[in-house]
């Protein structure tokens, strides 16, 4: 699997011109009491900036200013009603923004008395052969803060909700708050929220079935046919010296819906496909309507330890790469988007965009589908140190323009690369190509074997018959659905998502005419076969396997600390 990410970057036109970006900033209070307002949300309407405030109603998030001139930037809390912030020229001190609290939007009830049926609507099997990605970055950055995901579902004209069952299928946090957040239904896609009362918790089990207890916000509903139920990503805590992770359990699947929008203000999308996220509920007696004995619960059924996790959908993560790239990496540098280190280069049909950093040896990394240069933000700091990186956004990724129509190829995006490589009058170089990346950098390797010293493969294949068949079918089904639904902000979706689907077209044979030594890395769960992985090493007249436990296709961002040990181990060997 490659990763699919449509990108929504406005690019700016100079040959030599960089964004500048506006660090919005400040507190969030009640307009009646003067207190703060505890993780309200902010952010841009319609678009995926933004961030969740704290524990003190403190916020801080970066805005691009070609945004921020005609941005509104709008804050909300549970039980508040919106209010917009300026998104230009906020004092030095940062901007003071009041709630006032808005009316109640849910009625009390009179309940009748009676025997209740106590039912759950919603998916209940646990096992999967999927995941819903909400979180997936070492550390408690701000671009997952006021991410939501969730689904609908269904309501009897009469209930009082008990519980909220979500299935985790892992967590790798010491703990993770959410919160929960019930909108009304208009077109399949929630609307106005429901809620007046914050209901938070927190996930610190690794997996299985959560239970967060409904009674004491006593909500009911009648005659509500639907609603969207999603749970909003708050705060995290990582282990100390441990990769992190979470993620839902999922199945692809058309007749339902899996809802996400990656900010409090951003358009809501939705794919095909099953959450395993419950609401337990008593249902009232109707009149004239007999009432139906309750069925006995289903048992949670814990996930089988084998499950291959996916660690992402890819159609619920539309501007996730956007997002990310204006957002600074654990070491403070805003890879992907640093005017210091950031030049183009025109190429026929486009411009590419790259960056660079450190001294040595030249290493060039080459991102996945969908990404850029910010998917290695956990590794630049560290390589940069020992190389002379050079990170480059693919033709139309990231800010790397395109003005092509015909199908992307790997060997277009390896003539990208030796033409960028030949303009800095570069010798052999050491490539570390990840997923896309990775089979970008084959294609470089076999048409310019001259041009590369050492190779570093991350979850690359030779064709897609080497991907789980699930998640071709998966990856089919999201082609229909955007060639029925294409979006005109994100022109190339279709294009990146064919690429997965018919391309690479390479063979075991033409490994032998690569004579430079080879690192081929997988994670244990990863999305390309590991049968597939360990023969393309073995095809390596120079090759070698390494196959990372408990990590996915993802294991730059799970597991940073030994995938980077491994890169430099091998890349420094005489």
């Amino acid at each position: 699997m490659r990763i699919w990410l449509p990108l929504l970057l406005l690019l700016l036109c100079g040959p030599f011109a960089f964004a500048q970006t506006t660090r919005l900033h400040g507190q969030v209070l009640d307009a009646a009491t003067g207190l703060p307002v505890p993780f309200a949300s902010v952010g841009v309407a319609g678009r995926p900036f933004g961030t969740v405030a704290d524990s003190a109603g403190r916020f801080a998030f970066l805005l691009p200013d070609s945004v921020a001139a005609s941005a509104r930037v709008l804050a909300s809390g549970v039980g508040y009603a919106t209010a917009e912030v300026p998104a230009t020229g906020p004092p030095a001190a940062g901007a003071t923004v009041r709630l006032r609290p808005a009316a109640v939007a849910l009625a009390a009830v009179t309940v009748r008395p009676g025997k209740v049926r106590t039912r759950t609507t919603g998916r209940t099997g646990s096992s999967s052969f999927m995941t819903a990605r909400l979180y997936t970055e070492p550390g408690a950055g701000q671009d997952e803060r006021a991410k939501e995901q969730g689904t609908l579902l269904a309501l009897p004209p009469d209930c009082h909700l008990r519980t909220l069952r979500l299935h985790v299928a892992f967590n790798r946090f010491q703990s993770v708050t959410f919160r929960l957040n019930l909108y009304g239904v208009q077109r399949g896609l929630p609307d106005q929220p429901l809620l007046s009362q914050d209901i938070r918790f927190t996930v610190t089990q690794p997996r299985g079935w959560v239970e967060i207890d409904l009674e004491p916000y006593r909500l009911y509903f009648q005659n509500r046919r639907e609603v969207a139920a999603t749970i909003q990503w708050l705060h995290s805590e990582a282990r100390p010296d441990s990769a992190t992770g979470f993620a839902l359990s999922a199945v692809p699947g058309p007749g339902h819906a899996i809802l996400t929008r990656d900010k409090s203000q951003a358009r809501w999308q939705s794919t095909p496909g099953y959450l395993s996220l419950q609401l337990v509920l008593d249902e009232y007696p109707q009149k004239g309507r007999p009432m139906v004995p309750a069925a006995a619960p289903k048992p949670a059924v814990p996930l089988p330890d084998s499950l291959r996790y996916l660690q992402r959908i890819m159609a619920l993560e539309q501007q996730q790469a956007a997002a990310a790239a204006q957002l600074p990496a654990h070491d403070s540098v805003p890879y992907g988007q640093n005017p210091a280190a950031g030049y183009y280069l025109p190429v026929r049909g486009g411009r590419l965009y790259y960056e660079r950093y450190g001294h040595g040896t030249p290493l060039l990394l080459l991102h996945g589908n969908g990404q850029s240069i910010a998917a290695f933000r956990h590794q630049l700091g560290a390589l940069a140190r020992h190389y002379d990186v050079l990170a480059l956004d693919t033709r139309a990724q990231g800010r790397s323009q395109d003005a092509t129509t015909a199908d992307f190829t790997y060997e277009l995006f390896a003539q990208d690369v030796a033409q960028l490589l030949d303009s800095l009058h570069l010798g052999p170089v050491d490539v570390l190509g990840w997923s896309d990346g990775g089979n970008t950098a084959l294609a470089l390797a076999l048409a310019r074997p001259a041009a590369v010293r050492r190779l570093v493969l991350m979850g690359a294949n030779l064709f897609p018959a080497a991907i789980e068949p699930d998640y071709l079918l998966l990856f089919r089904e999201q082609l229909r659905q955007t060639q029925l639904h294409p979006d005109p902000q994100a022109p190339n979706s279709v294009r990146l998502l064919r690429l997965l689907l018919q391309e690479p077209r390479m063979r075991f044979a033409q490994l032998a005419g690569i004579r430079a030594p080879v690192l081929v890395v997988a994670g244990a769960h990863d999305v390309v076969l590991e049968a597939h992985t360990r023969q393309l090493a073995r095809s390596l007249p120079q090759g070698e396997v390494l196959i990372l436990p408990n990590a996915t296709h993802y294991a730059p961002q799970e597991v940073p600390a030994a995938f980077n040990r491994a890169v430099v181990n091998f890349l420094g060997r005489p």
